[in-house]
């Protein structure tokens, strides 16, 4: 029997440090940090290239499309990125929600 069972439709949307990015937290581990959310960015958005430092990310593409250093992917794509691995510029021509698994605390580092 699992855990937890969530409606997220329920759940509201969250501004993320970049216009046009909102997140959903589904699940948070107070003892590890890890947390698994889900994002929405608007038509247009970015997020520029970056790391996470404690963290390993994992991400699928839900529905839209997710423009991961300049080659666009669609719905059922699977990225996967250990901690400290720089990833992005990410970006969306028409907007895209995506399924985000972060195994440690979320920090963002912005890629020099």
């Amino acid at each position: 029997m699992y855990d937890l069972k969530l409606e997220t439709a329920a759940i509201e949307w969250t501004p993320f440090d970049f216009p046009g990015v909102s997140m959903k937290t589904l699940r948070q581990d107070d003892r590890t940090g890890a947390m698994t959310v889900m994002t929405r960015m608007q038509p247009g958005a970015a997020i520029p290239a970056h790391r996470h430092t404690r963290a390993d990310e994992t991400v699928y593409v839900l529905e839209g499309d997710f423009v991961e250093d300049g080659v666009a992917y669609g719905p059922g794509t699977f990225f996967a990125a250990a901690a400290g691995t720089v990833h992005g510029p990410h970006r969306t021509a028409g907007g895209c929600d995506l399924l985000t698994t972060f195994s440690g605390p979320l920090d963002f580092v912005l890629a020099e």
